[in-house]
């Protein structure tokens, strides 16, 4: 009897798997890396289908394996990846297999928010807490960060960047409403940073707002479209370019960013083409825009450069100058210097002397700048700084024909003292 049972039982160890395989009609086994190909640990994957009401959650080992049994084929199962230090994203599964399949999944490290040097601002103060906020964020310091966006949005409410970024906090934080509100926000103020667009979908959507999620999916796809049509544009205006067309190439940049008024390369485009066909304004228009989120942008310093001198504005040729000293110090002190003369023979002396003192900023060996810094803080009565610059102006060059001239002013200040 004792030998019967112990049959008995390893028929029904043998028929148990059978029973439970006829339960589940699917079963995937993935494994998630990194953009290396790695393997990533620990990451929460969530699977879900409103269709048969399923719902389970895995956690993958070390090898970057997780495993889920679908109950039932031809059903969309929706695979949702969510780990710290990478950005979460979905994967739909239509499910017709009845067996295992293998699949492999990619996360994304998370991106850092970009550290932006200029914005599109007025304030000072909220560029400043902008760019707090940014270290807080990638820090993950996620209430510091909050604090600072909207202390950049006291300063400018108009800041659509800040409403972005504080968009992908509230997203880190789970309070998808707030995310809503904010990505709302920034379209509303013209942002056409894809990265909104995106958010507002995730967020209706894992506020279960079917419709407005939809809504802002066909958005979010308008959105791409758009960007799409823009480079396709801008590709033509660089044709004409080529061709030698550069009254048509600049209508076609000017088309680019009608479509998308971000597209860099488009800006790039008005800005070169605008100044080899007379349009000046436009083209210092488009540089600056530029020079606001890369301010250090080669080609559009140089525009900016060449805009304003066709221009004939001495102030923006000022600006522009100093600018421009990083890439042609030697155009920039000869221009400024150029510049501070010609307000010295106006006898403007407060605007001399500032130009003057931007030319010694660029280069502090231009002898003769020293010099006439030194005789506009004499006439001015600024004695001891007199005396430093034209003592300086004679360090530099102590055989020119002023030289003589210095020495005797330099005698007669300190007489007078």
């Amino acid at each position: 009897m004792k030998v019967r049972r112990t049959a008995v039982f390893l028929i029904l160890m043998c028929i148990s798997p059978g029973v439970l395989t006829a339960a589940r009609e699917g079963r995937l086994i993935g494994k998630v890396l990194d953009p290396e190909g790695k393997p990533i640990a620990d990451v929460t994957v969530i699977a879900t289908s409103a269709e048969v009401d399923f719902r389970e959650v895995d956690t993958t080992d070390y090898r970057g394996v997780f495993k889920f049994d679908f109950p039932q084929r031809f059903v969309t199962y929706t695979l949702r990846f969510e780990k710290g230090g990478y950005d979460p994203f979905e994967s739909e599964q239509e499910w017709q297999l009845e067996g295992t399949a293998r699949q492999e999944f990619t996360m994304q490290t998370a991106q850092p928010m970009a550290d932006v040097t200029m914005l599109p601002s007025t304030s000072n103060q909220a560029i400043a807490a902008f760019n707090a906020g940014v270290v807080a964020f990638n820090r993950k310091e996620l209430g510091t960060a909050e604090g600072r966006f909207k202390e950049a949005l006291e300063h400018d409410p108009k800041l659509h960047h800040a409403w972005v970024a504080l968009a992908r906090v509230y997203v880190d934080e789970g309070r998808h409403q707030d995310a809503v509100g904010a990505t709302e926000k920034a379209i509303a103020l013209g942002s056409t940073d894809q990265t909104a667009w995106r958010m507002r979908w995730e967020a209706y959507r894992d506020l279960g707002e079917e419709e407005k999620a939809a809504e802002a999916l066909l958005e979010l796809e308008n959105a791409s479209i758009r960007a799409e049509e823009a480079k396709r544009i801008y590709n033509e205006g660089v044709a004409l370019t080529k061709a030698g067309d550069g009254r048509a190439a600049y209508a076609k940049f000017r088309q680019a960013l009608e479509v998308d008024p971000n597209l860099e390369e488009a800006l790039v485009g008005v800005a070169t083409s605008g100044v080899e066909i007379g349009r000046a304004d436009e083209a210092l228009a488009a540089a600056e825009t530029i020079l606001r989120t890369d301010p250090e942008n080669e080609q559009a310093l140089r525009v900016r450069y060449n805009a304003a001198l066709a221009l004939g504005d001495s102030g923006k040729l000022v600006d522009a100058l100093v600018s421009l000293a990083a890439i042609e110090p030697q155009v920039a002190r000869d221009g400024l210097f150029r510049l501070a003369f010609e307000a010295y023979d106006a006898n403007d002396m407060p605007l001399a002397r500032g130009r003057f003192l931007l030319v010694v900023s660029v280069d502090p060996t231009q002898a003769l700048s020293h010099y006439f810094i030194g005789l506009i803080n004499a006439n001015l009565g600024n004695n001891e700084e007199a005396k430093r610059y034209l003592t300086r102006f004679l360090e530099l060059a102590p055989s020119h024909s002023e030289a003589g001239s210095a020495r005797e002013l330099i005698a007669y200040l300190k007489d007078s003292e």
